[in-house]
């Protein structure tokens, strides 16, 4: 459930940002990354098939308004640019493309919980984020509500993972917390490989990094961070 609060915040105010701003509050691969997978796990991948397939659905109808933001207000972000003239059918060339690449990768990577490519996909989000911070050079398009709902919405979908190599329906939940930690970051088998224990680790830091930093570039552009959602 917190997984799903952490997002939604997150959603909400990249989308209320993202008007507010006139301009796009996902770096754009990512955001191309997400939308199809999305639209992959919610509805090609046994559509309703559980809560999570159920809530990547919603995920996906959220990602559209993103994705109205993005055809809106992309091409001013390349002004002079290639990138910005042809900013429209390059859009519809990356959708294509992310929803090929997220598509087959669930297949061939035997990944039906969504695991290696969405904490893949969480990865590559936090490292753009810190450089679509320094491009910009200013808060534009983010705010800290945004930084802090995917921290915790990502950081609660690796805890819900590792509950299912922690527990059994014998035992609901881990004996102790050094317990549920050694059984974790040891586990060696899907649904919480070491790969995707690493990928974790990193994102964690990286989303860390990242809250630090914007904090401090919002107060410099004189904004108080938690009033400016």
């Amino acid at each position: 459930m917190l997984c799903a609060v952490g997002w939604l915040v997150a959603y909400v105010a990249v989308v209320y940002r993202g008007f507010a701003d006139q301009t796009y509050g996902v770096p754009l691969a990512a955001f191309f990354a997400n939308l199809t997978w999305e639209f992959a796990y919610g509805f090609l991948l046994d559509p309703l098939g559980d809560y999570f397939h159920t809530a990547s659905i919603f995920g996906f109808l959220v990602d559209a308004v993103i994705a109205w933001q993005v055809w809106k207000y992309g091409a001013a972000q390349f002004p002079n640019s290639v990138l910005g003239r042809y900013f429209r059918p390059i859009f519809g060339l990356c959708v294509a493309a992310a929803l090929s690449v997220n598509y087959h990768a669930f297949i061939d990577l035997a990944d039906p919980d969504g695991e290696y490519t969405g904490f893949g996909i969480n990865l590559m989000m936090s490292i753009l984020y810190l450089k679509m911070l320094e491009d910009r050079g200013s808060p534009e398009g983010q705010s800290m509500y945004i930084a802090i709902g995917k921290w915790l919405g990502t950081l609660c979908a690796w805890i819900a993972t590792a509950l299912t190599v922690t527990t059994s329906p014998q035992q609901t939940w881990p004996t102790s917390w050094s317990d549920f930690t050694r059984k974790s970051l040891g586990s060696r088998s899907y649904p919480l490989t070491p790969l995707i224990n690493v990928m974790y680790g990193w994102t964690f830091l990286l989303d860390v990094a990242y809250c630090v930093l914007l904090h401090r570039s919002i107060k410099a552009a004189g904004m108080s961070p938690w009033r400016r959602l």
